[in-house]
């Protein structure tokens, strides 16, 4: 279609880029989106700060998720730690010597036990009595747990794990 502009020439609205046909056909190849003047297509800043909020809000869920499991592990591994350490003070009582370990040092250099095994998730070392006040007949560890203090609720001790 031609159309008269300001000056004698005659103009195709096509080639103006904001014809009727240049719309429709944007319409029909699925491009609905708006082109901004010279053509130019990208994201508004609109359309960005919303895609970084649900980033955002899906991260912060993910992550709460995450940490949550991340305590239960670490407490799970306390307890299969503390288990370790009675179970390698029962072999150590039953071998040859059969009497106390004097403590997880001897433990680890018998053999009956790993270094790494001597310290809980927490980087703390495991409290060690043999013979235990709870278990006469054997030994009390535990761990004094993620808020590394003596007599809460957090705590791993070994009477409690049967």
């Amino acid at each position: 279609m031609l159309t008269k502009t300001n000056g004698p020439r005659l103009r195709n609205d096509d080639e103006a880029g904001g014809g009727f046909r240049a719309r429709a056909r944007a319409a029909l190849a699925g491009d609905r989106r708006p082109r901004r003047p010279g053509g130019a297509a990208g994201f508004t800043l609109l359309e960005i700060m919303i895609v970084l909020a649900i980033m955002g809000l899906i991260v912060t869920g993910v992550s709460i998720k995450v940490f949550s499991q991340l305590k239960k592990a670490k407490t799970q591994a306390a307890r299969l730690g503390v288990k370790k350490v009675v179970d390698a003070s029962g072999r150590f009582m039953a071998g040859p010597g059969s009497g106390c370990p004097k403590g997880i040092e001897e433990l680890i250099g018998q053999g009956e036990l790993s270094k790494t095994d001597s310290k809980d998730p927490w980087g703390a070392p495991y409290v060690f009595r043999c013979p235990g006040t709870q278990d006469p007949e054997g030994v009390d560890v535990y761990s004094f747990g993620p808020d590394k203090v003596d007599g809460t609720a957090d705590d791993i001790r070994s009477w409690e794990l049967q």
